[in-house]
């Protein structure tokens, strides 16, 4: 109860403004998802995921450290695994996720036209006129279907009859009554590549069966040689006997699908809305608590981070300084999981600064931390460096003879190429003594005639190389005497 307690007193503390706006939207979104997989027919994904995430909140909440890991470890696998296993469902609940919110037409005229189309058809089937009526539910069609006339035509017994009269041009497709209008007419349908029915139907049957396959549409098949109507939806067929029977077949459809929706049953409709709006508002609510506890929870790290420095023109540190720190952050533990070490760094801008010793803190504002992560402690915390001045100059190089030559043998001239190189140097340490450079050691013992050796070049620490590049290479030639010999 004390955690319990804890974590209220926390949530309460994030309550403000935003959080009348933040929950209804996310119930929104909750509410949104559910109408579309109870349409969809995939309301048992929408149960599992319901599921899930109440598991994951109530894990979240109370601390749950075995299933906050599985959750942590898993859940990416497991999401990739679901879209592809589910890949159909999937599409299909964003293909309807946009006729889920359109508003249903409340019309009398519903009744109406059901009445109208059953009378046209059982007179087709009557005088043995082949015929499809394609009621569309949430699938869109356009993406199965090909060809057809469109048209906007208010539907009428005589003009469905002349539609699918043996001499019309497009009486062989079938027909699509959408929002209480005839569309489309002369489609062409896909065919079922099921086995189930393949004695019994002819081409007209199995186009609808194959629509049927793919969409959630009412498929209303009237045969040209027997005389029978047959429904299709999603995969079945079923038979017809009389016009009542098609009549409530034909509303039905429209109820669950959007279409026209008797009058008597809006209250009924309002109140089932109600209902999913306060379970949504509710599992909203619960999943930003979750979200809540997650974001008061704070979560430590520890990693070593590289120091740059920015120089202003002509300036330069002499001698050491630390290239990485190690640094202790703390923060939300949704914050500190996002957080990439290996991009971490802290830049010491020191263009503004005066040649001298200039002390630097190690702290949060030179390190590139998201603003919701503190710097809890650095090693070296902070330290000092010396910051000087420098002029270009060129200095003479000289050679560091070391030893003497083999015996009978003296140093007649000793030549550096080049003479000099051009450098940095450091004006702060530029005192009277003379600045120069040196060569590696050469070991005269070794030399018993003129020699010329390539050497690296020496640099005191006043001096740096021009674009603190490596100071090139020279050449020394040593020209040798025999002792007494002018």
């Amino acid at each position: 109860m004390h955690i319990l307690s804890q974590y209220i007193n926390i949530i309460i503390s994030f309550i403000d403004w935003r959080t009348f706006f933040d929950v209804p939207i996310m119930a929104l979104m909750v509410l949104i998802l559910y109408r579309t997989l109870k349409s969809s027919g995939s309301w048992r994904i929408g149960m599992g995921i319901g599921v899930i995430l109440f598991i994951y909140s109530m894990a979240r909440l109370f601390s749950f450290s075995g299933l906050s890991w599985l959750f942590n470890n898993v859940s990416n696998i497991a999401l990739i695994a679901l879209i592809i296993i589910f890949q159909p469902e999937i599409r299909k609940i964003f293909e309807r996720t946009a006729s889920t919110l359109k508003i249903r037409k409340t019309l009398s005229e519903g009744n109406h036209l059901s009445l109208l189309i059953c009378e046209s058809v059982f007179q087709m089937a009557a005088g043995k006129l082949g015929a499809i009526i394609i009621l569309p539910g949430r699938d869109s069609i356009n993406s199965k279907v090909s060809g057809g006339i469109h048209m906007n035509g208010r539907p009428s017994v005589p003009l469905i009859l002349s539609i699918f009269d043996n001499h019309s041009p497009g009486h062989d497709g079938a027909m699509v009554i959408e929002n209480g209008e005839i569309t489309t007419f002369g489609l062409r349908l896909p065919l079922s590549t099921s086995t189930r029915y393949n004695n019994e139907f002819g081409t007209r049957h199995h186009a609808s069966l194959g629509l049927s396959e793919a969409t959630d549409a009412l498929i209303i098949t009237v045969s040209e040689e027997r005389g029978v109507i047959s429904l299709f939806h999603e995969g079945q067929v079923e038979l017809v006997e009389n016009e009542k029977e098609l009549q409530d077949r034909i509303e039905e459809h429209w109820k669950t699908a959007g279409g026209f929706t008797p009058l008597q049953q809006t209250q009924g409709k309002k109140m089932s809305l109600v209902l999913e709006g306060a379970l949504s508002l509710l599992l909203a609510f619960i999943l930003w608590l979750s979200i809540m506890a997650t974001v008061s929870q704070t979560k430590e790290l520890v990693t070593t981070i590289p120091i740059e420095y920015r120089l202003a023109d002509k300036m330069i540190i002499s001698g050491d300084k630390p290239i990485i720190a190690r640094i202790k952050i703390s923060g939300p533990a949704s914050e500190i999981n996002l957080v990439r070490p290996e991009e971490l760094k802290a830049t010491v801008d020191l263009k503004q600064s005066k040649p001298g010793k200039v002390t630097i803190s190690v702290a949060r504002n030179i390190i590139n931390l998201h603003h919701n992560i503190n710097l809890i402690d650095a090693q070296p915390s902070n330290f000092d460096v010396d910051l000087y001045s420098f002029v270009q100059q060129d200095v003479i190089i000289k050679p560091q003879l070391v030893g003497a030559l083999p015996a009978g043998l003296d140093i007649l001239s000793v030549e550096v190429t080049p003479e000099k190189l051009q450098v940095m140097l450091a004006t702060e340490k530029n005192s009277n003594e003379e600045i120069y450079l040196t060569t590696t050691p050469i070991f005269l013992q070794n030399i018993s005639q003129n020699t010329t050796i390539r050497c690296k070049v020496i640099a005191p620490p006043e001096i740096i190389s021009l674009e603190a590049k490596p100071l090139p290479d020279v050449s020394v030639t040593i020209i040798i005497k025999k002792r007494g010999v002018k």
